[in-house]
């Protein structure tokens, strides 16, 4: 299907707008998060804003919509020549534009959950430094080490009986792994580096009695002393459980290295 190239270029000024405002929202609201490290929130601003300038750019003016008889002589010759030489734009060019815009507004936005652990599966190795940066402070209060500080703790100490009986404090969502006893569960982060692509799911033991009547990908706050278990034949930290209470998503659900 062939378009007039008035047409063409008021969908081609309404898809690039519809862009740059999806991006904005999604800034604005903060599920951008769930795709991107945070760090990058000044270039999707850029880009967005980018977006904007180009639909105004590409947006037909007044003079363009004029009838062919209201232009001055020889103008009128001149848009056919230029019409002949590029061509009139065929509908299936937009396509580009039209189906990730489509997709992102009726794809709901989620963070990445269980679903995604079953196809990648939990990492018990977590990265220190992130492109060769400072290491990660480790000397922490044990209540103030999230899930990834804990992993990090016991990867990389020489003796993790030496965290044996510190209470941790931690959030993260419900994965159940088939190979663990009924009343143990994984509470579970994804650690972001860049994307979501390259998302790591990381997981401390917890030792809870109902753990079988826990819903997967429900978030829960955990408290309780650590004790050394074991996970693929790592140790890792396994949380005996004094209290679980479920808790709303958090606003930023990724940990970061």
């Amino acid at each position: 299907m062939t378009l007039s190239i008035r047409t063409y270029r008021a969908l081609q000024a309404a898809l690039l707008a519809g862009l740059g405002l999806f991006m904005l929202h999604k800034l604005w609201t903060g599920t951008l998060y769930w795709y991107i490290n945070q760090r990058f929130w000044l270039l999707i601003l850029l880009a967005a804003v980018g977006f904007l300038v180009l639909a105004r750019v590409v947006l037909p003016g007044r003079r363009e919509s004029e009838p062919p008889d209201h232009q001055p002589d020889g103008e009128h010759e001149h848009d056919a020549e230029h019409d002949h030489d590029h061509g009139t734009p065929r509908a299936w060019g937009l396509l580009f534009l039209a189906v990730p815009l489509l997709l992102a507004v009726v794809i709901p936005a989620r963070p990445l959950g269980s679903s995604a652990i079953s196809n990648r599966g939990i990492n018990t190795g977590a990265p220190l430094t992130v492109g060769g940066g400072t290491p990660t402070q480790l000397d922490l209060a044990p209540t103030d080490r999230n899930v990834l500080d804990w992993v990090r703790a016991f990867n990389y100490s020489t003796d993790p009986q030496t965290y044996a009986g510190q209470p941790a404090d931690v959030v993260g969502f419900v994965y159940h792994d088939g190979q663990l006893a009924a009343d143990v569960f994984l509470v579970s982060r994804f650690a972001v580096t860049c994307c979501s692509a390259d998302a790591t799911a990381i997981g401390l033991l917890v030792r809870w009695p109902a753990a079988a009547s826990l819903e997967s990908n429900a978030w829960v706050r955990v408290r309780g002393p650590v004790e050394v278990g074991s996970l693929r034949g790592n140790p890792t930290p396994l949380v005996a459980a004094e209290s679980l209470d479920g808790v709303e998503t958090p606003a930023q659900p990724y940990l970061y290295p």
